[in-house]
């Protein structure tokens, strides 16, 4: 036991006197060379930028043995924002110590301790990163330091450590005026050759928040001298995991390859890179993934497939930065996915296990879509419920003041408050809180639809327009999911032209202005006989002939409403059965909640039946003969009227 001791402490003393005697010699060495000079003019040599050493320069002891600089500087291009390229409070070169007595430097470890490092790209988009060696001169003079020997071979440099120690690094691109600034920077390298791979690890903060990254460079030469070159990137942190596989171009600071990256939510990750999604909700966790073109302020994603909350969907798409805003621009298709929470400010249901890595599993563009249900959480609102009184509570449309956007959206199934529509074809376009979408070939509900749809809420009234065809739809559906009507049933065709301005369900309404055209072929009308009614009015409170099962099947329904503040008057209702032609006017005044409705029914045959009436609030309905045609008296001015309003606000608009 006291032999091994003895032996541990004798190799122990040897390796202890060793590194004295290293030490000792290099701090020699440094005494006779002009180590300030020598590596001012190595660097400047091989960057073609002026080194500044202001500091001491001697002997470095840690963190390596060899050499050390304080407070040196690396000059900027001309002209650039920042007064130095790299600014260091102190420099550690690790040297070998035995090529120091042939004077040649062999620089094996190079630290940078806390570095201000200022990256630049100016008007004209050229970087400051591109370093180009100084050509040496035709004719060239002994160093000063010592006229009858060589001067320092500075070839031979092989760096097996290049470390940051709590660097900043930041970013500046005049084009743009904006840009970033990361602290806390400790970043580890190694590199044989300018040609061969080198690989960066290590950590930055950005924003408070820690973020760990990995970059594998295959020609580190060729970046420096702003070339193409291949290069791998992988970033781990609180908010964002990505892998990206590319080339990048490093005089323009382009890069282009495929990528995948996921994250717990997207409206976090907006915010911590300087661009925040204001109001709205929604927006959490997300992943994409495909190939990515990252150049001038813009991120293009091409065959890619993408997932937030629970919108899944491919497409070709740009996502950059207007105004201070996310700006997306393309073609998207999405698939099955529920639209009402971000109309209504509430916030959607999380995914499930599994949806968020989603977009790793896409298939290609030319593939066939998945198909999935779509998943209610809760049972929505109708923009419209004949049952209910209309709301009094602000709607929220912060979310079109979330993102700007031009796209083209092709969908399989979406549901809008209660509405389900199949598949479409839409062409939207978000400006600061105005939303214009074209719909081309919409399939719902058996049929199909056309048309355009405007919402302004730039100011505090929300302004909606509607300009929408629809055709041979399953009106018994379409009437309940849209309004909470479903006693009627048919193929109906639909055409409504319609603007509403206001803050509320009950403003929207109250304000309604313009037109519509309903045709219903082939239908039945539930709750009421109108046969039975016409052929007996003082029958018609007769539980049979008004009851929710009473029953009146017709050949065909058309009506054009004018609509003026939100009453619809029409003075060409036409309703016809097997047995009878029943021409008719009536009111319906939406925000009052009433019906003002006079038939006047005839047989094919040429038999009179007696007019009649249909009046009052929509609970409580009553029935009566008009053979005095009072009704009618008092019904049609108030049609007229609400004609002459619509016309009116047709024309002022």
């Amino acid at each position: 036991m006291k032999g091994w001791m003895r032996w541990v402490l004798l190799i122990g003393g040897g390796l202890v006197a060793a590194a004295l005697l290293g030490a000792g010699l290099l701090a020699y060495l440094v005494t006779r060379l002009d180590v300030r000079g020598e590596v001012e003019r190595a660097v400047e040599s091989a960057t073609g930028r002026d080194l500044t050493i202001s500091g001491d320069v001697g002997v470095s002891y840690w963190p390596v043995l060899g050499l050390r600089a304080e407070d040196a500087t690396l000059t900027n291009v001309e002209g650039g924002r920042a007064p130095a390229f790299i600014a260091a409070d102190e420099i550690d070169i690790g040297v070998e110590i035995r090529p120091l007595f042939d004077r040649q430097v062999v620089v094996r470890r190079l630290v940078l301790q806390r570095p201000r490092i200022a990256l630049e790209v100016d008007s004209e988009g050229a970087p400051n990163w591109v370093l180009t060696p100084r050509r040496a001169p035709p004719s060239t003079t002994p160093p000063p330091s010592s006229p009858s020997e060589p001067a320092i071979d500075v070839s031979r440099t092989n760096l097996r450590e290049i470390r940051i120690v709590d660097g900043e690094i930041s970013f500046y691109d005049a084009r743009r005026g904006s840009g970033w600034l990361v602290g806390d920077a400790d970043i580890s390298s190694a590199i044989t050759s300018l040609d061969e791979p080198m690989r960066v690890e290590g950590s930055v903060r950005y924003n408070d928040r820690p973020l760990d990254l990995a970059i594998d460079i295959e020609r580190p030469g060729a970046a420096s001298r702003g070339e193409l070159t291949p290069i791998q990137l992988e970033i781990e942190s609180e908010l964002l995991n990505a892998t990206f596989a590319g080339q990048t171009l490093a005089s323009s600071g382009e890069i282009a390859g495929n990528v995948r990256a996921s994250g717990p939510s997207l409206r976090d990750l907006a915010a911590w890179s300087g661009s925040p999604i204001q109001g709205a909700v929604g927006f959490g966790q997300f992943a994409v993934s495909g190939r990515l073109v990252v150049g001038g302020g813009a991120y293009e994603f091409s065959n890619a497939g993408f997932a937030v909350d629970l919108v899944r969907g491919r497409g070709d798409f740009v996502l950059s930065e207007v105004r201070g805003k996310p700006y997306l621009s393309g073609r998207l298709e999405l698939f099955d996915f529920d639209l009402n929470p971000y109309l209504t400010g509430e916030a959607p249901p999380a995914p499930t296990e599994g949806q968020v890595e989603v977009a790793a599993a896409m298939p290609d563009a030319g593939s066939g879509a998945p198909t999935a249900e779509i998943a209610v959480v809760d049972d929505p609102d109708r923009a419209l419920d004949v049952r209910e009184a209309p709301s009094e509570t602000p709607i929220d449309f912060s979310g079109l003041h979330a993102i700007n956007a031009d796209v083209e959206l092709v969908t399989a199934a979406v549901l809008v408050q209660r509405m389900r529509i199949d598949r479409s074809r839409i062409n939207l376009v978000i400006n600061d809180g105005y939303m214009a979408a074209t719909l081309h070939n919409l399939t719902l509900y058996g049929g199909s639809g056309r048309g355009r749809f405007e919402i302004d809420a730039r100011a505090p009234a929300t302004r909606i327009v509607q300009d929408i065809t629809f055709s041979n739809l399953d009106a018994r559906s379409f009437l309940t999911d849209a309004i909470n009507f479903g006693n009627i049933e048919g193929r109906a065709e639909i055409s409504i032209d319609i603007r509403a301005e206001g803050r509320t369900q009950s403003d929207l309404l109250s304000s309604l202005d313009g037109g519509t055209h309903v045709e219903i072929v082939s239908g039945t009308l539930h709750g009421v006989d109108l046969g039975g009614v016409a052929s007996t009015i003082r029958n018609a409170l007769r539980g049979e002939l008004i009851a929710p099962e009473a029953r009146t099947p017709f050949q065909g329904f058309s009506g054009t409403f004018a609509i003026a503040d939100g009453v619809f008057a029409s003075d060409d209702l036409s309703f016809n059965t097997t047995d009878l032609r029943i021409p008719g006017i009536g009111v319906i005044d939406v925000g009052q909640r009433r019906l003002d409705l006079r038939l006047a029914p005839r047989s094919p045959r040429g038999g009179i039946v007696f007019p009649f009436s249909i009046r009052g609030p929509w609970a409580s309905i009553s029935y009566a003969n008009d053979m005095n045609d009072r009704a009618q008296a008092e019904i049609l001015p108030r049609v007229r009227q609400v004609e002459a309003g619509s016309r009116a606000q047709a024309a002022g608009n």
